[in-house]
């Protein structure tokens, strides 16, 4: 049985990739790890601006969301009779989603992508592309359709 890791933070992007990936992936042939990661203090700069009891209710209600994230994503997953568990990790976004990956050694990470360009990926970088760039193993980036105008 193969593993893909399914990186969710929630977003409509990430719902997106989740209702994607369980699409492509066979039930028959892939097991499923949903894994949310917190940013870390370092990657939100806030211990420097606001006082600890503040973090600290910032970073339990999100540990709540992550939570909530990575349950509906294995949901839609468990409902498509796909064996799933889910992980919850704190750190450097990318960075513990590869090592994730390379810990588990599964097959493919999945993700979305805010859909970043120019500039600002620039300024503020990628996970995704971070991820594409450092993971052992393939790595599917899915970017929502958009609506051709007429």
């Amino acid at each position: 049985m193969k593993k893909a890791l399914v990186a969710v933070d929630g977003s409509e992007y990430s719902k997106y990739a989740v209702e994607y990936t369980s699409d492509l992936l066979d039930k028959e042939k892939w097991e499923v790890i949903v894994l949310h990661v917190i940013p870390s203090l370092e990657e939100i700069s806030i211990e420097s601006v606001a006082p600890p009891s503040l973090v600290e209710a910032l970073f339990n209600e999100l540990r709540e969301n992550a939570k909530r994230i990575v349950g509906d994503a294995a949901n839609v997953f468990k409902e498509k009779g796909f064996k799933v568990s889910t992980l919850i990790k704190e750190g450097h976004v990318g960075k513990t989603i590869v090592e994730t990956a390379k810990e588990l050694d599964v097959d493919l990470v999945a993700m979305g992508t805010r859909g970043m360009s120019g500039i600002k990926a620039l300024i503020l970088g990628s996970v995704a592309r971070y991820v594409a760039n450092h993971a052992h193993c393939p790595v599917l980036v899915v970017r929502k359709k958009e609506r051709v105008k007429r």
